[in-house]
């Protein structure tokens, strides 16, 4: 989407903001908006000065919306890791309910107050002017640009929810960058009277990290399904198939949750390994013929495989290329997608992910609670700070993980399904992609399978997100 005409009149750009992250971060709000990319291409967007982005939306004619630029005052601020929030409103009355989203919470906001008022208002008969720089925060907030910042980071050298400014202001629990698509909908239904924005549909993307599959057999593993997790039949399992050469209990559990899915019409991606053993990696082997027959089976029924990069791969560069490289050759296929090891990501994970060829990345949700890591539950193609440019990956924001409501969060199977279900619906508002990581490991715990269960009812019969269209 960035064939767009640019415009430059006396247009300075500020010291590592490049004009197209701004054009960027246009395209992206245009996208949550309901704008197609044929529409898209026919807008004109002036860089007016250091002032003013002027976007024109209808060629011949003055209609248009106006978004105030940051000052180089702000932006140095901004870098020096001083954010500011502020809170706008609807333009006009909405449809949605003022309950789930009362107004807008602008984070590195170009504002000097905390409540700006109206986030679009008309300052001309044929124009509106926005409140705020939100290009700048838009693009901010899906880039990750905090976390490219020095700060705290935990035992895992993760980036914590509780540092984020999302968190601090209390909207991770809102894809607060696909809200605003809504608000500028709004203003474009003003301004087009016969334009029709695209249909916002819920979409699903399950996918089930392969951390442990019994194999090689672990004694001490197969008698913790008894005396840890209380499943004396998964004991048994592990004991039969380490004589008969039958499926651990791993795998069985894994074949069942693919299933579920697949029953509820809802197809699943499975994330494998590569890794060496190590504390964080059980090490086992793609090659044992054992997984490679579960491997054919599962890709004949239709279901994704992709990767999991071990815990060591993170900011190794030649130890992701390797497992990558490891994972090809036994999945049979250049073009995959997946997710980092404990959630072990940063913006220079996106840099690497993009240079290995791979197509799209699901890591962008935090371990220790779940929410909207990047503002957004719409996939999107994010900017590289290092090279300014778009990536060719894209990006599949993750928004639960069950060891994030369990382990980090630790909430009873009740409290999750409560959890999940408000989360469901914010995406299903924005028309967003909603999607859960939950581990083959889980469905040993009777509750919890029946808390996944309450789950696939509840989003049976919505698409699952097809990313190779996105």
């Amino acid at each position: 989407m960035l064939a767009v005409r640019l415009v430059l009149t006396d247009a300075p750009e500020l010291p590592g903001l490049h004009r197209d992250a701004i054009t960027y971060a246009i395209a992206e709000l245009a996208r949550r908006a309901g704008i197609s990319a044929a529409h898209y291409d026919s807008w004109e967007i002036r860089f007016s000065g250091a002032a003013f982005v002027d976007v024109y939306l209808q060629p011949g004619t003055k209609k248009r919306i106006r978004f105030p630029r940051s000052s180089a005052t702000r932006w140095r601020e901004i870098r020096d890791g001083r954010f500011r929030t502020s809170q706008a409103s609807w333009v006009s009355e909405s449809k949605i309910s003022r309950d789930e989203i009362p107004d807008f919470p602008i984070p590195f906001s170009s504002a000097d107050t905390t409540e700006v008022g109206p986030l679009f208002f008309r300052d001309a008969e044929d124009s509106f002017a926005c409140c705020v720089d939100l290009p700048l925060s838009t693009l901010l907030t899906l880039s990750r640009f905090e976390e490219t910042l020095p700060g705290e980071r935990d035992v895992h050298d993760r980036f914590s929810a509780f540092s984020s400014v999302a968190w601090r202001n209390g909207f991770l629990h809102r894809p607060v960058v696909d809200e605003y698509g809504l608000a500028l909908e709004q203003v474009l239904l003003e301004l087009l009277p016969g334009w029709t924005p695209t249909k916002r549909e819920l979409r699903v993307k399950l996918s089930h990290d392969v951390d442990e599959i019994g194999i090689p057999f672990s004694l001490r593993g197969a008698l913790a399904r008894t005396l840890r997790d209380h499943q004396p039949l998964a004991t048994m399992r592990d004991l039969l198939a380490c004589g008969f050469g039958t499926d651990t209990a791993y795998q069985f559990y894994l074949r069942k949750i693919v299933q579920l899915s697949m029953q509820n019409g809802i197809h699943s991606a499975v994330y494998w390994k590569s890794s060496k053993p190590g504390p964080f990696d059980t090490g086992y082997d793609l090659n044992e013929l054992h997984l490679l027959r579960m491997i054919r089976e599962l890709r004949s029924q239709g279901v994704e495989l992709g990767v999991h990069p071990g815990y060591v791969s993170y900011q190794r560069f030649d130890v992701l290329r390797s497992e990558v490289q490891a994972l090809r050759e036994v999945l049979g296929e250049d073009d995959l997608g997946g997710r980092q090891d404990y959630l072990r990501w940063s913006p220079q994970t996106w840099s690497d992910w993009d240079a290995l060829g791979l197509a799209y990345d699901s890591s962008v949700g935090f371990a220790d609670c779940v929410g909207f890591r990047a503002g957004t539950a719409i996939p999107f193609h994010p900017w590289l700070w290092k090279q300014q440019r778009k990536a060719k990956l894209v990006e599949i924001p993750l928004v639960a993980m069950d060891s994030t409501l369990l382990g980090y969060m630790r909430l009873s199977p009740p409290e999750i399904w409560r959890v999940l279900r408000e989360l469901v619906n914010r995406c299903r508002t924005v028309g967003g992609v909603f999607t859960l990581a939950w581990h083959n490991t889980r469905i040993l715990d009777r509750e919890l399978a029946s808390t996944y269960q309450l789950f696939l009812d509840e989003v049976a019969g919505c698409p699952t997100l097809d990313w190779r269209t996105t």
